[in-house]
């Protein structure tokens, strides 16, 4: 059980570190729509590469910071019956959960983004824009994402076995995969 716990430590530590590192996307995006206001309003020169870079920082901070709130439990989750369950039960709800729902999703998307990046850079695809910026970047995060979510779904899925067999055991009343 020591070697689950040292995992999973291992793994909320790297995408703990990169959350906190890519939630500073939003001061760029914040600087180039300061940027792109104050262009456009004082000098009556707006830009055409801000939209994009808008855009495509955007979606690198929602995709790269998506395992960061996972860990967290920040997404929505709806609690009524599981919060009345034993903490056995709720590992095990949460285990089963996992293998249905989010195995499957990180199955497809994580070899599906990569072949998706992998086209996109090998193609030399470009932007729909008149500043026509490369795609690939955004794509490559959007696969850097998909990984680091299912890393972090492993991590959870593995919090959960490691409550079960404390559960189990009788050594400890933790909730496993809330527990972090």
């Amino acid at each position: 059980m020591k070697v689950i716990k040292r995992i999973c430590d291992v793994i909320d530590l790297v995408n703990d570190w990169i959350g906190r590192i890519a939630s500073f996307a939003v001061l760029g995006i914040l600087a180039v729509i300061v940027t792109e206001v104050v262009l456009r309003r004082l000098f009556h020169s707006p830009q055409i590469w801000t939209m994009d870079v808008i855009c495509m920082t955007f979606g690198c901070y929602i995709i790269m910071v998506c395992a960061y709130g996972f860990q967290k439990k920040a997404f929505v989750a709806v609690d009524v019956l599981y919060a009345r369950l034993k903490p056995l039960a709720q590992n095990i709800l949460h285990l089963i959960t996992y293998l249905v729902f989010f195995v499957p999703f990180v199955f497809v998307l994580v070899p599906e983004s990569f072949g998706f990046f992998l086209r996109s850079y090998t193609t030399g695809e470009r932007g729909y824009s008149v500043w026509a910026p490369p795609a690939w970047p955004v794509k490559l995060a959007l696969f850097v994402g998909m990984t680091l979510l299912a890393l972090q779904g492993i991590s959870e899925m593995l919090k959960c076995v490691h409550g079960i067999g404390e559960a189990v055991s009788g050594t400890d009343d933790t909730k496993g995969g809330d527990a972090a």
